[in-house]
Order: structure tokens, then C-alpha cells, then sequence
């Protein structure tokens, strides 16, 4: 390499030795210095794309309350949470953070945005104060008597009445009755006057009403 450096015929070549980088600037021709400036267009400047998870599913507030309403109105047993989750077409990983999320807290894991930050939890103390003060007034009423008076009292209160046999039995030990529906045609006008009339015939007699009759 030296004698390729050295050895030179042409007497218009001078050699000379570059001892610093400035030397070696002003020393270059002006064609070289403008091309190796120059910067590179904005436009070559090519981004890295963030890879996307295609597994990733956005699951709406129904879906997640209809899984935790599914989880509480069944029998708790071995694969039921899984069995729920496949219907739903929930991931198994995605099912099992919701349902602990429940277990601690007692709230549905709602989907969170920047819109929506979450819904607020849907038992304050004041809720629970008022139902309190209904069910001790009336023992009678069932789940969907204290939602419908929670409605009415507090705006935008709405809950399932799974959820709400559920807080009601494991956040505030309160027990209440189901519902009990009475079949309209058996209790109509003509109905109960023909029951009456029957009875009226035969009270005098020796049957036995509690135990061998039954009216429908």
C-alpha cells in the first residue's frame, strides 16, 4: 500500500501529510465535501411498525356482566368457569381475572377508555344504607323490588339481580325471599266464588281440608 501512496509520476501531484481532520477538510475537493454533507431526505426515513397482537379481543361491559351473572347463578364446580367462558367466547385467562376481580371486590370488571374510566362501584355506603332501611320496613321484598326502589331513589343505579342476591347474601348477609307468582286464572272473581260456594257446601262434613284437599 505505501508504494502505491508514493510512488507517483505526475510532477502536479504533491504529496503532503494530513496530520488533523480541518487539514483534511480544506484539503478535499468541494464536490466531495457537498456530497458526503448532505443530509438524507425526511422521506427515505422509514419507521419501525409496532408488531399488533392479533389475539387481542375487546370485550363490551354486556359481555362481561352476562359471565359474572352466568357464574353466580350456576352451581360452583370444577370446569364451570371455563364451560361459561367458551359459550361467551371469552379466553380462559381473560374469564379467570374477571371472575377474582369479582370475588374481591364484589364489582364487575367493566372496560376501561378514555372516555369511560371504568364505571363507579355500584354499592356505596349510601346504597347499602338504603336498602337496609327498605328490607327492615318490608321483609317481604325480594331482589327486584330493593333494584327497582334503588332505581327509583339513586339515578343511573342499574345492576343485575344475580349481582344483587349476590351482594345482598355475601357483602351484607341479608336473605331475601323469591318471588312468588300466582297463576291470574286461579285467583279470578268466578274462581274464588266457586271455591267458596264448594266450601260452604261441605264444611260441615268430616274431611279433612288441610290434608286431603287441595285447591287449584
Amino acid at each position: 500500500m505505501e508504494d502505491v501512496l508514493t510512488y507517483i509520476i505526475d510532477p502536479n501531484i504533491v504529496l503532503a501529510t494530513i496530520t488533523s481532520q480541518a487539514a483534511y477538510l480544506v484539503a478535499k475537493p468541494e464536490d466531495i465535501k457537498d456530497t458526503e454533507m448532505e443530509d438524507a431526505p425526511a422521506n427515505k426515513v422509514k419507521l419501525a411498525k409496532v408488531p399488533v397482537n392479533s389475539n387481542y379481543r375487546n370485550y363490551d361491559d354486556h359481555t362481561r356482566e352476562e359471565f359474572i351473572d352466568r357464574m353466580i347463578e350456576g352451581p360452583v364446580k370444577r370446569g364451570r368457569m371455563s364451560a361459561v367462558a367458551r359459550e361467551l367466547g371469552i379466553k380462559n385467562s381473560t374469564a379467570k381475572r374477571w371472575w377474582e376481580h369479582y370475588q374481591e371486590t364484589g364489582e364487575v370488571s367493566y372496560k376501561k377508555s378514555e372516555k369511560n374510566v371504568g364505571r363507579p362501584r355500584t354499592f356505596t355506603e349510601e346504597h347499602e344504607e338504603y336498602i337496609q332501611e327498605i328490607v327492615k320496613k318490608d321483609p317481604q321484598l325480594c331482589a327486584v323490588d330493593i333494584i327497582d326502589s334503588l332505581a327509583s331513589k339513586f339515578e343511573g343505579f342499574s345492576i343485575s339481580k344475580s349481582q344483587m342476591n349476590h351482594h345482598l347474601k355475601n357483602n351484607m348477609f341479608i336473605t331475601v325471599k323469591k318471588p312468588t307468582f300466582e297463576a291470574k286464572i286461579r285467583n279470578s272473581d268466578d274462581n274464588l266464588q266457586t271455591r267458596y260456594e264448594w266450601f260452604m257446601k261441605w264444611k260441615d262434613s268430616d274431611i279433612d281440608f288441610e290434608k286431603k284437599l287441595r285447591f287449584h
